[in-house]
């Protein structure tokens, strides 16, 4: 009899703790996720001599270090993004450089002279230096960021590198990069740096993305001359292929926008979805449609017989163009 009492108590006692438990309706949490580790934080520094090779040898790759374009905007007005130490800030043609109209430039055709512009010789053409972005200190310079105000001569101070970019890069002749990052569904919120890197080395989107996998790896396949941003631009930019034998992009569906002339544009405005629709689909009359017409006779698919979609009565090519 003494055995099975010492085994009930124990029983008996288990059995009235959960009741208890369960009266009260206890919640066991889980643990909260760990913090993510924070970045470093670097301090401004007078940069070394192995640092000052790197970021020089990085510059030198990107289109910041030669601005000069054999005459078309070198001067010393327009100097004033392209090669602020050559900018004149009194220079009469100022004013005219603010009016779209003032080149005239035809697309296809070289732009012309500005108007009262003064020309600026290759040799003496500075593009765009350290100074401009990093006071000098010695033979060096300081790895905190400024911008030299050519038409104040001093050096103001900017909080980030967005603000940096943005001197040159805000709204300015079609530029409106810094406004569409502001907007970006997809990297909103990001500094210039995050993608371009500190000192704008050369960046594509494959640089973080790999197409080939995931759910859109079959649709990247099929359009291999299909930039990123044409079907991820989230701005509703106009779509073309690129018939300028002297762009990077050349032959490539681009968006396009007028920025001194019309261009292929890698919008900043980018979105994580794309609608096959833009491309593949009539969008009215006065409105050139990219893709070539399919002719679908299922009247459950399209009651007028025509469509740009993909229809799946008919076979799709395994690699369109």
């Amino acid at each position: 009899m003494d055995m099975i009492r010492r085994l009930w108590i124990p029983f008996l006692l288990l059995s009235f703790g959960l009741s208890a438990l369960a009266s009260v309706n206890v919640v066991f949490a889980t643990p909260p996720p760990a913090a993510p580790t924070p970045q470093p934080t670097l301090i401004p520094h007078v940069a070394t001599a192995a640092e000052l090779q790197t970021a020089q040898a990085q510059w030198a790759r990107s289109h910041h270090a030669n601005t000069y374009d054999n005459g078309q905007g070198a001067n010393t007005t327009c100097a004033s993004c392209k090669s602020p130490r050559n900018w004149d800030p009194n220079a009469l043609a100022i004013q005219v450089a603010q009016d779209c109209t003032a080149c005239k430039r035809e697309p296809g055709k070289p732009r012309p002279e500005l108007p009262g512009g003064v020309p600026v010789a290759k040799q003496d053409w500075k593009s765009i230096t350290c100074d401009v972005c990093h006071q000098p200190v010695g033979n060096s310079y300081s790895t905190a960021l400024s911008f030299w105000n050519q038409s104040q001569q001093r050096y103001e101070p900017v909080s980030n590198t967005t603000e940096l970019c943005a001197q040159c890069h805000a709204e300015q002749h079609g530029f409106e990069v810094i406004w569409e990052q502001s907007v970006s569904p997809a990297h909103k919120g990001w500094e210039c740096t995050r993608c371009h890197g500190s000192h704008n080395t050369p960046v594509k989107c494959t640089d973080c993305h790999d197409p080939t996998t995931g759910r859109g790896a079959a649709a990247h396949t099929q359009h291999p001359n299909v930039g990123c941003a044409a079907c991820h631009d989230a701005g509703g930019l106009g779509i073309w292929q690129d018939p300028n034998a002297d762009s990077r992009y050349y032959q490539e569906y681009m968006p396009e926008r007028f920025a001194h002339t019309l261009r292929s544009w890698p919008s900043h405005n980018l979105q994580l979805t794309a609608d096959c629709r833009r491309c593949h689909h009539p969008q009215g009359d006065r409105q050139m449609t990219l893709a070539s017409q399919i002719r679908c006779d299922n009247p459950s698919c399209h009651p007028s017989g025509a469509s740009f979609n993909w229809c799946p009565v008919i076979p799709r090519d395994p690699a369109p163009k």
